[in-house]
């Protein structure tokens, strides 16, 4: 295999150059799943005294296979069509994967107090040390879609050098780097305030569960009264996080800030058109300058979209699919799982 994969170029589908409707393609467009999803087996794993997240785990027999974790975006869950898409691909690859649902998210809200926020690594970090005992030999990547990206980086740049040894990759995909810059953008046009308004209506549901749950600390309008992302983050995300403020968590909770603390191969997916999250000046200096990423920018994908025009192909690699985000995703991971054996 090359020393660095040479991805294949990314043709979008001639119906959906649009950036917009290239990423509610995404969104909205099943990955045909089989039998695949009806034998994923729930697992509830305690984060803490107080914290339990939903896990969907596809185990092969041999646990010294590689295991692929997976992390959704913001109001997303393990059931997100990206999600099923990458962790079908990786599963026929012959890994076996770990999607967790963020706590509050797959239904989760009763299972936890506490709201989460786009650094919060504590779920991620009990997967990892449920992994350690589970697949103690198994070669590991992580895997984050928009808001899950951010995630799985700061889990990553908190680990620094003493990263479980057995990770080997990282992947993000479309991911909002910088948080201030993204709020900026998801503010403005006709069409980003549309999907602030689907992403506040499932605020407001998770909000009422909340509340149900948990009336000490939610009051029953706890889900009503935002008009936008900054005035729910205004008044829930940073107060609860100890942030001065929705702005302060915006810049504090930036992944921009932890990008030179990653000391894994990672791969960095994103599109010139994402209309949700644009890739700034700032997040491509600190890419490029620590040699342990690798950007792969294309013209168009929309936000986590990058449905092709057919399935992409290159001297080394034959996609499964016309997802050509979730295919490289497996190209990046089975690249680093070969290197890795190769090198022991």
């Amino acid at each position: 295999m090359l020393e660095k994969p040479r991805f294949p170029a990314f043709f979008p589908h001639p119906l959906l150059r649009d950036q917009h409707a290239m990423t509610i393609a995404g969104s909205m467009l099943p990955r045909p799943s089989g039998p695949f999803d009806s034998i994923s087996e729930k697992k509830w794993l305690a984060v803490d005294s107080q914290t339990s997240i939903l896990l969907e785990l596809n185990v092969q027999p041999d646990r010294v296979k590689p295991v692929l974790v997976m992390v959704h975006g913001l109001s997303g869950s393990s059931q997100s069509p990206y999600m099923l898409g990458v962790a079908q691909k990786a599963f026929l690859q012959g890994w076996s994967v770990i999607r967790i649902n963020i706590r509050n998210c797959g239904g989760s809200e009763k299972r936890t107090p506490t709201l989460y926020h786009a650094a919060l690594t504590d779920d991620v970090e009990a997967t990892f040390d449920y992994i350690a005992k589970e697949f103690p030999l198994a070669p590991i990547a992580l895997a984050g879609y928009s808001l899950g990206g951010s995630i799985i980086t700061h889990t990553v740049a908190k680990w620094g050098k003493q990263l479980p040894p057995n990770l080997k990759a990282m992947v993000c995909v479309s991911t909002p780097f910088n948080l201030v810059s993204t709020s900026r953008t998801m503010h403005k046009g006709f069409m980003n305030r549309m999907y602030m308004k689907k992403f506040l209506l499932g605020f407001v549901k998770s909000m009422k569960n909340k509340a149900a749950e948990y009336p000490e600390l939610y009051p029953q309008d706890a889900g009503y009264g935002y008009e936008d992302f900054y005035s729910f983050d205004k008044q829930w995300t940073a107060p609860s996080f100890g942030f001065d403020s929705a702005s302060d968590y915006y810049d504090r909770a930036s992944a921009l800030h932890v990008i030179p603390k990653i000391e894994i191969p990672t791969l960095i997916i994103h599109s010139e058109d994402d209309p949700l999250v644009p890739y700034c000046e700032p997040t491509r200096e600190a890419v490029e300058n620590n040699p342990n990423l690798r950007l792969l920018l294309s013209k168009h994908g929309g936000h986590c979209g990058f449905f092709g025009a057919q399935a992409a192909n290159s001297l080394t690699w034959a996609d499964a699919d016309r997802w050509w985000a979730e295919n490289r995703v497996i190209e990046y991971c089975a690249f680093r799982f070969e290197k890795a054996q190769n090198t022991q």
